[in-house]
């Protein structure tokens, strides 16, 4: 598109730049002919040195072809004059930064399609700041009375794990707040539906009325009161040999681990490795390997490997990778040894149920097998 811009100021050279980055064609007018020199250096942006508001000057822009006209002078009086001029020469859809809102009326009849009124944005981004700290940016809709907002979902909070439609259908979250999007730790979008899960460590972006911002906040960034709370708390008490934990355990546990992202066919570990951790599948699924990549077992969701090279404090007996995009949580060793040390009982109980399973497992069938996930059990 075609687009000519009225002041070459901070915002005027930061909106040339971005558009120009765009491939749209930009053409600069300013009065003072460093800033014009200046722009033309540093971003080959076309520049017209003179003031916007005279009709001549105007039109030597090519006003008349251009698709949009976008005022940000100094001053109101100046943006105002510059849209006149455009609405009377050329179809160009005008916008304007607004400096003060006694301006607004006299922008609407001058035929003002946009305004961006900056202080309500400084104002409200401030604010939103100001009062909720787990927001990490916000900008004002509607005159303020909505507001489009970022969040990042915590590990350790209740929604993590839940989809779109499950949040929504809770009591405390308002209904005039619209999941947008969702943002991966790589910076891709999606479009999220019902069924998009909130992952730990994504970013959401939705849209709430201003004053429904602080229940939607608050919903989206409680933490369990209790391990039933979370549903990573729920997969590791199904774990076999934390089966002695109490809820305090567990919950300390899901509290400490880590949520990891990894690709199809990324390596999660090699035979050979030291078992600091073992690892929950949250979503997708991972490959057991064996010698010549012999595949031992696939773990898929809800299930969970590592844990042998973790509690014997032997290497890894296999080679693990992502059999598709997953994400797992991984939980460490001194987390584990600073619940399991504070309780020799618990210890004991390990032992025995560690005891009884890898008996088992040296009676089995060494053929592959899929280790089915709790959600499948």
């Amino acid at each position: 598109m075609k687009v000519v811009i009225a002041g070459g100021g901070r915002v005027g050279g930061a909106l040339a730049a971005r558009l120009v980055n765009e491939q749209h064609h930009v053409t600069v007018v300013d009065r003072d002919a460093a800033t014009c020199h200046r722009l033309f250096e540093d971003i080959g942006v076309v520049t017209v040195c003179g003031d916007a508001t005279d009709p001549r000057v105007l039109e030597s822009t090519g006003i008349i072809n251009a698709d949009i006209a976008a005022g940000v002078l100094a001053r109101d009086s100046e943006n105002l004059a510059f849209a006149t001029l455009v609405r009377a020469v050329s179809p160009a859809r005008v916008m304007v930064r607004m400096l003060d809102s006694r301006y607004r009326e006299p922008y609407r009849l001058a035929g003002v399609g946009e305004l961006v009124e900056e202080a309500e944005v400084v104002v409200t981004k401030m604010a939103t700041a100001i009062d909720f700290p787990q927001v990490a940016g916000s900008l004002p809709l509607a005159a303020g009375d909505a507001i489009l907002f970022e969040l990042k979902v915590n590990t350790k909070a209740v929604v993590a794990g839940r989809t779109v439609a499950q949040v929504r259908a809770q009591t405390d979250f308002p209904r005039e707040c619209v999941f947008i999007g969702m943002v991966d730790p790589e910076g891709r979008i999606t479009l999220p539906d019902g069924n998009t899960v909130l992952r730990a460590g994504h970013t959401l972006i939705l849209v709430a009325r201003r004053a429904e911002l602080a229940r939607a906040v608050e919903c989206l960034t409680l933490e369990p009161q209790n391990t039933l709370d979370t549903p990573l708390a729920d997969m590791l008490r199904r774990v076999d040999f934390l089966a002695p934990l109490g809820t305090e355990e567990v919950l300390k546990l899901a509290h400490g681990a880590e949520y990891l992202r990894k690709d199809a066919g990324e390596p999660i570990f090699k035979k050979g490795d030291a078992g600091e951790t073992f690892f929950v599948v949250v979503s997708g699924q991972v490959n057991l390997l064996g010698e010549g990549n012999k595949l031992v077992e696939v773990v898929k969701p809800g299930g969970f490997f590592g844990e042998l090279a973790l509690l014997t404090g032997e290497p890894r007996a296999t080679h693990a990778s992502a059999a598709t995009l997953c994400e797992l949580a991984s939980v460490g060793r001194e987390d584990f040894r600073g619940v399991v040390m504070a309780n020799p009982v618990i210890a004991l109980e390990m032992s025995r149920i560690l005891g009884q399973r890898l008996s088992r497992m040296s009676q089995e069938d060494p053929a592959p097998r899929k280790r089915k996930g709790l959600f499948g059990r």
